[in-house]
């Protein structure tokens, strides 16, 4: 038992472990998400050429992973790092599509909030209406098995409100406020340094055009 704490310990201590949770600040003190492409062009999805600019999925992925493992008091920016350099239009258009993006995302939660509230109120009152029946039932015209079915399907609709009211509705609002930082994240886009090709780290950039 002792030998397993030692080896926790000495797990926890690892470097991959502390590589895990440290942060890239920007010198405004916002934590860095770092996405690298090989040109602008790979952040849109191919289906949306020249039509509705969507953004790549894997791209999408990539930053929320990325934005999950940062502190919610902590603000963030998007730094993107391309291989050639990018136009001002094309920064313009990835910033707006981002913005775009997490705004039409927290509209669509703002919506499932809606409903989930609903939902969850219209389960928990139709739970205390069954449960009331069923004590009534109970009083006046004792069964068994009608009142075991009544007490079971108010219990049932009691707990799903409750469910939705406190767990599923708790999930959204968490989602909506990492798409709210998103959504107000400052965005960079920039060419990679040689000192980043080289390193793979993060090095002096030019200063970006807004």
């Amino acid at each position: 038992m002792n030998s397993r704490r030692k080896l926790l310990k000495k797990l926890k201590k690892s470097n991959a472990i502390k590589e895990a949770t440290e942060l890239d600040y920007n010198k405004d003190g916002s934590v860095q998400i770092n996405v690298g492409l090989k040109d602008a062009d790979d952040f849109f999805s191919p289906f949306s050429y020249k039509t509705y600019e969507l953004l790549d999925q894997n791209v999408v992925d990539y930053i929320n992973m990325c934005e999950s493992s940062i502190p919610l008091n902590e603000e963030i920016s998007i730094d993107i790092h391309t291989e050639t350099p990018t136009t001002h239009d094309m920064k313009k258009r990835i910033k707006s599509s981002i913005k775009r993006y997490y705004a039409e995302d927290v509209v669509l939660i703002n919506k499932k909030l809606k409903r989930k509230t609903i939902l969850g109120i219209s389960y928990f009152i139709l739970g205390l209406v069954i449960s009331f029946i069923e004590a009534l039932f109970y009083s006046v015209l004792w069964d068994l098995y009608i009142d075991t079915i009544l007490a079971v399907m108010g219990w049932l609709f009691l707990w799903d409100g409750i469910e939705i009211i406190l767990e599923d509705r708790a999930e959204l609002k968490r989602k909506q406020i990492r798409d709210y930082r998103l959504l107000n994240a400052k965005v960079h886009i920039r060419k990679y340094s040689r000192k980043i090709q080289k390193e793979f780290g993060i090095g002096e950039f030019e200063d970006d055009e807004d």
